[in-house]
């Protein structure tokens, strides 16, 4: 019996203290953050000190918008005896992820923040590709509420629930990936656009825990230009043969032919971004605008490289919106209404003055509305 006794509070003492160094190692592997995020910076956010009450933030979509933000002054300022003043600290190679980490460097926060952004998340690596599983499963956790206020009341917990991840560490300036394949691509994308949604839902809760009135603007995307890259698991001798014929239906104008045979290739195909792109074209040839639009938007999705926003981002965009009741300014549908009339973009990425120039104005109405001025 003595035996026994002894065997139970040797086996008892070893499991304690067995989980004793597992939460030890884990405790010493996991760094303290409510978010779970696979990266961090290496140095604290520089210090902002806003010069006007509207802060407009994002990439180089954001950067290119505030240069028509005199166009929301005015809007805004009718009636009133000064103009209102708008600052821009968006900027090229800009991502998400170092625009909060300018936020969190401000000294004091404005009434309003416009984001628009979301066309150049894949600029820099934010986490080790064999550490997705990981991530995965410690977003799980974070999703869920218990977890959440937990970690939100005693953070120093993160460090025994989330799985111990590497995290890549973020200097000051980004470090762009030059070598972006298909391959590396397709293993990251849908981790890295589950990370671009978690750091919009963070902007959304630090507006309203912070008491700033957040606008989100979707990002306007050129319907006309071709996809870069098609993946090669979309291709096949069979298909690039298809596609030479829709293009020379297409240079004939014999959209009717065209629309009978694409029509049949995108239920038989999926995936392939230049069967959308053509069959979209050729709605835009039918005059059916609205068709059109939506497969071009489907083309920018299937894409394989990474080169400017696509249809998923605006989509997450306006998920964000909709779930944390944010303010959206939709401005690629307000630029994709106009398609077929006019000449939308003046180059791959930015639309026509004419339409930044619009879209100002409106917002500027929304926002004199709201703050009832």
């Amino acid at each position: 019996m003595k035996k026994i006794l002894s065997l139970l509070v040797i086996l008892i003492f070893g499991a304690i203290l067995t989980l004793g160094i597992f939460v030890f190692n884990r405790y010493q592997s996991n760094p303290e953050q409510i978010v779970p995020y696979p990266f961090a910076f290496i140095n604290p956010p520089e210090k902002i000190t806003p010069e006007a009450p509207i802060l407009i933030v994002g990439d180089r979509m954001g950067q290119y918008f505030g240069k028509f933000s005199n166009y929301l002054s005015e809007t805004i300022s009718v009636n009133l005896s000064k103009p209102i003043k708008i600052q821009t600290i968006a900027e090229k190679e800009t991502p998400l992820h170092r625009t909060l980490h300018q936020l969190k460097g401000l000294t004091q926060w404005p009434q309003i923040v416009i984001y628009q952004g979301g066309s150049e998340e894949f600029l820099e690596e934010t986490f080790n590709r064999g550490e997705i599983p990981k991530i995965k499963e410690n977003f799980a956790l974070f999703k869920d509420d218990r977890v959440e206020t937990a970690l939100i009341l005693y953070p120093q917990l993160s460090r025994i629930v989330y799985e111990p991840v590497k995290q890549i560490k973020l200097s000051e300036t980004p470090n762009p990936i030059e070598d972006m394949t298909q391959e590396k691509y397709l293993s990251i994308l849908e981790t890295q656009l589950m990370l671009y949604q978690e750091e919009l839902t963070e902007l959304a809760k630090l507006s309203q825990d912070r008491g700033f009135l957040l606008i989100l603007a979707t990002t306007p995307i050129n319907l006309d230009e071709p996809p870069k890259s098609i993946c090669d698991f979309t291709r096949t001798t069979e298909i690039d043969a298809q596609l030479l014929e829709l293009k020379d239906l297409i240079e004939a104008k014999d959209f009717k032919t065209a629309y009978s045979k694409s029509s049949k290739l995108i239920t038989a195909y999926s995936g392939n971004p230049e069967l959308f792109f053509l069959h979209g074209q050729i709605l835009k040839g039918l005059g059916k605008k609205d068709e059109a639009v939506e497969a071009l938007l489907l083309a920018t999705t299937y894409d394989c490289l990474p080169w400017r926003a696509t249809e998923i981002q605006n989509t997450i965009i306006r998920k964000v919106a909709q779930d944390h009741q944010i303010l959206l300014f939709d401005f690629s549908r307000m630029i994709n209404s106009s398609y077929t009339q006019n000449t939308l973009f003046f180059d791959e990425i930015y639309p026509q003055n004419i339409f930044y120039e619009k879209g100002m104005r409106q917002l500027g109405l929304v926002i004199k509305g709201i703050l009832r001025l």
